[in-house]
């Protein structure tokens, strides 16, 4: 089996927090670059049209935000006890999110515990759902040798209004 290569992570870097706060203010207008793409795309019926114009923003928002997600890492200080920081064109930090972890055993052991329910937790391809067994409590979870993962996501919510408002 050929292995697979993942390529490294493009990212601008940050010296400053006026300049991820600038970071902030392009994600803005570019992601109001990319709605007006869309309204325009939806008038006109050409989705083939807005793709092509909003994959390379789309691409630009993902570097500046692992630009900012790595500046942030590296001034976690600055944020004190706050998961987020509120900058001049938006909000960033990190929140809470969840992910399930599972065994070679928890496919068998859902199709044991839950009989005919099992589906409901199993796709189709015969591989556990993970997006339903986050429904399940902890303890349900480790009947079937699974368990909940909490880790800290890194989110970037730039304030459209205010890139709208700097652009007038």
């Amino acid at each position: 089996m050929a292995k697979r290569i993942k390529s490294e992570k493009q990212i601008e870097t940050i010296s400053d927090w006026q300049q991820a706060d600038d970071f902030l203010k392009q994600i803005g207008e570019l992601q109001l670059e990319i709605n007006q793409a869309e309204a325009d795309a939806n008038e006109q019926a050409n989705k083939a049209k807005m793709i092509a114009i909003a994959e390379p923003l789309q691409k630009k928002i993902k570097i500046l935000q692992d630009g900012l997600e790595a500046f942030a890492a590296n001034h976690v200080d600055d944020f004190g006890k706050a998961q987020s920081r509120k900058l001049n064109f938006g909000l960033l930090g990190w929140r809470r999110s969840t992910s399930i972890s599972i065994k070679e055993s928890t496919l068998e052991l859902i199709k044991k515990v839950f009989g005919k329910k099992a589906d409901t937790y199993i796709r189709l391809k015969e591989e556990v759902n993970k997006e339903t067994l986050s429904e399940l409590t902890d303890q349900q979870l480790v009947s079937i040798d699974a368990r909940r993962k909490p880790k800290e996501v890194f989110f970037v919510e730039p304030d459209l209004p205010g890139a709208v408002d700097y652009q007038k």
